[in-house]
């Protein structure tokens, strides 16, 4: 996910990963959440973003 990030964005981002507890997975562009996911709406199971879902959140959030 690193990876796909960096690539799309290049160094106008910087990505940092937290090691928490709780089995969460969590995705924030300037303190905002994009991603999370435990809290999906719509659906009742949680799951990791599919290939290019975060750089689409992203293009979405900053635009």
């Amino acid at each position: 996910m690193e990876d796909e990030i960096l690539a799309n964005f290049g160094d106008s981002v910087s990505v940092a990963k937290v090691v928490g507890s709780g089995g969460d997975f969590i995705v924030q562009v300037d303190k905002d959440v994009i991603f999370s996911k435990n809290d999906l709406i719509g659906t009742n199971e949680p799951r990791f973003p599919k290939s290019g879902e975060i750089t689409e959140l992203i293009k979405a959030h900053k635009a």
